[in-house]
């Protein structure tokens, strides 16, 4: 699955405070009741954060919950509790990070005085032992291990690792992109490590030392004590100057989605941000300042890229906006400060006979949609904040089309170039990518000619989902029933799915129902339904015979998985694949090694090979399954022999009788 790519960023504040050492020592020197009173109701804190009031309390082992998140904007001071997550979830623009390996290092400091550790300078302290995690799929970690003496993970069966209770035990949080999957150039989904800063290493105390947080304004009345569960949200801040994310998902049923789930009939809404900036033009600095503009259209290109899974639902909404949220948005009018235009093929960049997308779609069925600025600088010129942003925004609905550029299922492609895209030796830089995806459901497989052909790629057969073999004709539909091509019970906001091959033979269903309403958890969330489906072709190209029967069977392996669990175990832009070794092709199958040990490629969904092929038989080939004697071969030739025989003696009866009447 893939979830990622598709996205985003955030940065963990470069220090929770070295004021933290003095902050524990005092708060060790103050005497309070050691009531447990409820953290959630009389401290501001969730309960999960096990805050306790008064001194320390050494036979309490204190625990470590580490969430990693993806931004497009700085963070703000943390207060080391759960509520934090509440401010950073109502951002549209942070995503958990998944596969992210981070080290906690109990430290002990290099002077023996704890404010002269800096977590950012290792010559300021000792490490004493040295902890590892790695981020799940909602970017948590809340196990950690001994670490290995490269600091990764040990080896499996390792016990999990225990904090020491008591006081004096000073970390640092840091995080290893080295030993951290999500940067490996092997995962398929792997992050771009020039797009995001590293998040900043932190210092802090385990248990950690805090005040309750309840909004009295008098410091006397404020309640000290220690966090048993410290919370921390370490964030990359994304520092390209273009992005793309993905800001809600809206349900057939006009609700909100919580989890980023999408299913054919829902609404996405992206977001497109290109950086500007005003007052501080540098050359060759890869950043665009308003000086630089020249207003002849040509500063700023923007394309976006949508697959067959997607279908632009209303109008694009283009503003000028800070990045402090001062001042308000300025709207940008079509035609007056840019263009706009719907290509049919891959567009150009500001380089002659460069594109905006360094590969072509394999296919014909995608929609472009290129903005260009600016024709009027009036607006952009007298917007007054040192740093913004262009921002494009649209609603996409999810078809049942497919994913017809085969690259995640529910996903799209963005590029930016703009005038300033040069690197510091004044080179000049490709278009700055983004692709985005969200958790959905897919089948994908390869589609290829007979063996004859070395298993080349067949594009343009169509396929259906259907409920079983005795009513190939009624097709899924996106609220999991199952409808004719024309049947005219089907509600209009139900759309049927279908897959089509791309040029490269790949068929990828995408936004299937899978997170359906039939199979609910007991706190009313969504569980992954089972599919149970079979699949059809539909149509098939000219030359080539189509199967004729339905295959069995699309069914899901995480059915009964809620849609948290598959967020949390394949990330925020999986895509849930069926039990492939299910989906049997009987005599039109091919495995990955029989294509390839015929000569041919490999087909890949994803940038990973597909699973299972689907061949098909020319019309000219005698041993197909479901051949007819009159397609060729020996065949026409046997039948041809025996009739001419029987005409031959036919003719000869007529004429003896014709000559016996004679006589």
């Amino acid at each position: 699955m893939h979830m990622q790519r598709d996205n985003e960023g955030i940065r963990l504040p470069k220090l929770l405070g070295l004021a933290v050492a003095g902050a524990t020592l005092l708060a060790g020197m103050v005497v309070l009741p050691a009531t447990q009173a409820s953290a959630a109701t009389d401290y501001g804190y969730n309960a999960e954060d096990d805050f306790r009031p008064g001194p320390l309390q050494s036979t309490v082992s204190p625990k470590l919950t580490v969430t990693k998140y993806l931004s497009l904007i700085p963070g703000y001071n943390p207060t080391g509790s759960s509520v934090d997550a509440a401010k950073i979830n109502a951002n549209a623009d942070m995503v958990p990070a998944k596969d992210v390996t981070f080290n906690v290092m109990e430290v002990k400091s290099a002077t023996d005085n704890l404010a002269d550790i800096d977590p950012m300078n290792n010559t300021t302290y000792t490490v004493q032992k040295n902890y590892v995690g790695v981020t799940d799929g909602q970017g948590v970690i809340n196990k950690w291990y001994p670490a290995a003496e490269d600091g990764g993970m040990p080896a499996k069966g390792t016990a999990e690792a225990a904090f020491p209770g008591g006081a004096n035990h000073w970390y640092i949080l840091q995080e290893n992109r080295a030993k951290s999957w999500a940067f490996n150039p092997d995962n398929p989904n792997k992050l771009d490590a020039l797009k995001y800063q590293d998040a900043a290493p932190s210092f802090f105390g385990l248990p950690y030392a805090a005040t309750s947080l309840t909004d009295d304004t008098n410091t006397a009345n404020k309640v000290q004590g220690y966090i048993y569960n410290l919370h921390l949200y370490p964030k990359n801040l994304n520092s390209t100057q273009f992005s793309k994310t993905v800001q809600s998902i809206t349900g057939s049923n006009g609700d909100v989605k919580t989890q980023r789930t999408a299913v054919a009939g829902d609404t996405i809404n992206y977001k497109l941000s290109q950086k500007l900036y005003k007052g501080d033009a540098k050359s060759n600095d890869g950043k665009l300042d308003v000086t630089e503009l020249k207003g002849e259209g040509n500063d700023v290109i923007i394309a976006d890229r949508m697959s067959s899974s997607l279908r632009l639902d209303g109008d694009f909404t283009v503003v000028l906006r800070s990045d402090t949220g001062s001042p308000k948005d300025v709207p940008l009018v079509k035609d007056t400060d840019y263009t706009e235009s719907t290509p049919t093929e891959n567009p150009e960049s500001l380089v002659s006979g460069k594109k905006m997308f360094t590969n072509d779609a394999p296919t014909s069925n995608v929609s472009y949609y290129v903005f260009k600025f600016f024709t009027s600088l009036d607006k952009v010129k007298g917007f007054d904040a040192p740093s913004f942003s262009i921002v494009i925004t649209y609603n996409a609905k999810v078809t049942g089309d497919g994913d017809s550029t085969g690259t995640d299922g529910v996903a799209n492609d963005a590029a930016s170039d703009f005038s300033e895209n040069f690197d510091t030796s004044g080179n000049r830089l490709d278009p700055i990518p983004e692709h985005t995806n969200v958790i959905n459901g897919v089948v994908a497989f390869g589609n290829v000619k007979n063996e004859a052909s070395k298993y080349a790629a067949l594009p343009g057969s169509e396929f259906r989902l259907v409920k079983d073999q005795t009513e190939p004709d009624k097709y899924l539909g996106s609220d999991g029933n199952f409808y004719t091509a024309d049947d005219a019970t089907k509600p209009t906001n139900v759309e049927l799915y279908k897959a089509t091959a791309n040029n490269n033979g790949v068929v990828a269903f995408a936004g299937l129902p899978i997170f359906g309403d039939t199979a609910k958890a007991a706190d009313g969330s969504k569980k992954v339904l089972q599919g149970n489906w079979w699949l059809v072709e539909t149509k098939t190209p000219n030359g080539w015979r189509s199967p004729g029967v339905p295959f069995q069977k699309v069914t899901f392996g995480d059915a009964g998985k809620t849609e948290q669990e598959i967020a949390q175990q394949y990330g925020p832009h999986a895509t849930v694949q069926p039990t492939y070794s299910e989906l049997h092709f009987a005599k039109f199958g091919r495995t990955p090694q029989q294509i390839t040990d015929a000569g041919g490629s490999a087909i890949k969904f994803n940038n990973v090979p597909v699973e299972t092929y689907l061949m098909h038989y020319a019309t000219t080939d005698g041993d197909s399954p479901l051949a007819l004697p009159l397609t060729g071969g020996r065949g026409i030739l046997l039948l041809l022999v025996v009739g001419a025989l029987i005409m031959g003696g036919a003719l000869y009866a007529r004429s003896r009788r014709n000559n016996a009447a004679r006589a």
